[in-house]
């Protein structure tokens, strides 16, 4: 019983060990990116998350078409003239037809659509400060976890490889848990 005991225990921690790098592979770090070709043509709300909450973006519309990907970004304020895909320096090198420059939507805020090459990876994203005049270095992260199960082509589906994982925790927490029950009540026999 013993020898069972131990094997249990040596099998739960395994478990626990797999279950927690599946999980921990799910921050949005770690997560494989998501490509245009991954997800079903058609215009999807996504969220995004910023490096700064300076450039914060409050509402964000997904285009994919012919694997190709833009985001159109409603920007919570006003500070910011035109976007440019990769950091302040490259922006300043580049030229000015490789800006984004602002359009405002019918509510009067401004919005930029921006390239996206993947979702779920950082993408560098240089922010024109009018008042400033000078170029700000942020990242944003595109996420793919807030997209709709159904925008996924077939295969993909990056809600279930969440819940599967965070299952697989409850799992095998619950089954360490039973087999330690059992061996405290087997040796206060």
């Amino acid at each position: 019983m013993k020898i069972f005991l131990k094997l249990a225990a040596v099998i739960c921690a395994a478990a626990l060990s797999v279950t927690s790098f599946a999980a921990s592979a799910q921050s949005d770090d770690e997560k494989p990116p998501i490509y245009a070709e991954q997800i079903k043509d058609g215009e999807y709300d996504i969220e995004v998350d910023s490096s700064s909450s300076m450039f914060r973006v409050v509402e964000c519309r997904l285009k994919v078409a012919e694997n190709k990907m833009t985001a159109v970004m409603t920007m919570s304020g006003q500070g910011y003239g035109m976007v440019f895909e990769g950091t302040g320096e490259q922006a300043l090198a580049a030229d000015e037809t490789e800006y984004v420059d602002f359009v405002l939507n019918d509510a009067g805020q401004k919005t930029f659509e921006f390239p996206v090459e993947a979702l779920d990876k950082k993408v560098n994203c240089a922010a024109w400060s009018i008042r400033k005049e000078k170029w700000y270095d942020r990242e944003l992260v595109f996420k793919s976890d807030s997209l709709p199960e159904d925008a996924f082509e077939s295969g993909v589906n990056m809600k279930a490889i969440i819940i599967s994982a965070d299952t697989l925790i409850v799992i095998a927490a619950a089954v360490c848990t039973v087999i330690v029950i059992k061996k405290r009540k087997r040796a206060k026999e």
